[in-house]
């Protein structure tokens, strides 16, 4: 008989992935709310010696199948799509990577630039419209990501030249199909270009472009590199965006190593090489009660 889980314990066992409860575990070695709903729901699991990376596998399990949040979504999306599509050593993935004036769910980089937006259950469909288009401004393919049956209903929502991957239950836990694959965008708005990379990036890609950064002062270097930057095709930009996003630290090649359960939070706080070994040296102890 399936257990029936009500909706302020799974709040509860979310927030466990939240990226304060995160940081705090990591930088204080605080754990509190760990303890407190192994005493509140699930005191049967102390005597068994679970980790703290056994019981954030354990309750991941749960929201697989009670409660399929944006976490959920982006997680199975990192194991299912990312991990599985593509090879990490030649692609940067993103959590709530900005574009212009939207902020994508999910961003990947490797031969194209790709945005995806995930709509969930949980989710309202009230500003998709608006983020895709925005997307569409620089990136060079657009998906959403939503529940399997609700994929007709997105498929007619959306622009023909969105993608659309369906998340869907398999076996043991979910997966993701792609239900309509992406049209290329071939345009690039210099506006969204200039307000998604950073200032030492825009300089790099005119001077890759150029040879030379402008002779100006700091205060008129922006509007003189989108001036040149402006000048090239959209061909140009989108390679020259592509190459220099790629040059970003980021943990996306270490995500096989690191637990199911706790890949989207890792990807979202970009823990370096030292903080996830000590995220991983404290999550890996028995928890003491």
């Amino acid at each position: 008989m399936k257990e029936i889980y009500d909706i302020e314990r799974l709040h509860y066992y979310a927030s466990l992935f939240s990226g304060g409860v995160v940081r705090r575990s990591l930088k204080y070695n605080d754990n509190t709310l760990v303890h407190y709903l192994l005493r509140k729901y699930d005191s049967g699991l102390i005597a068994l010696r679970y980790t703290y990376w056994d019981y954030l596998n354990y309750v991941y399990r749960i929201l697989e199948k009670n409660y399929c949040n944006e976490y959920v979504y982006k997680n199975t999306f990192i194991a299912e799509w990312l991990i599985k599509e593509f090879s990490l050593r030649d692609t940067i993935a993103f959590s709530e990577f900005r574009i212009g004036s939207a902020i994508a769910d999910l961003a990947l980089f490797n031969g194209a630039s790709k945005a995806f937006e995930i709509k969930t259950e949980l989710d309202s469909e009230k500003r998709l419209i608006s983020q895709l288009e925005e997307y569409s401004k620089i990136m060079e393919e657009c998906y959403i990501v939503v529940p399997e049956d609700q994929v007709s209903y997105y498929l007619a929502m959306v622009d023909p030249s969105v993608g659309v991957l369906a998340v869907k239950r398999g076996y043991r836990s979910l997966k993701i199909e792609s239900r309509r694959d992406a049209r290329r965008n071939t345009s690039v708005d210099i506006n969204v270009l200039m307000s998604t990379v950073r200032c030492d990036e825009y300089k790099w890609m005119t001077k890759q472009a150029y040879g030379f950064l402008p002779d100006v002062s700091c205060f008129e270097i922006f509007d003189a590199c989108k001036d040149l930057l402006s000048r090239l095709t959209s061909d140009e930009l989108h390679c020259l965006f592509l190459e220099v996003v790629k040059k970003r630290k980021n943990i996306t090649q270490r995500l096989k190593s690191v637990p199911k359960s706790a890949r989207q939070f890792c990807l979202a706080m970009d823990l370096n090489d030292k903080n996830f070994a000590k995220l991983n040296e404290i999550y890996s102890q028995p928890i003491h009660i």
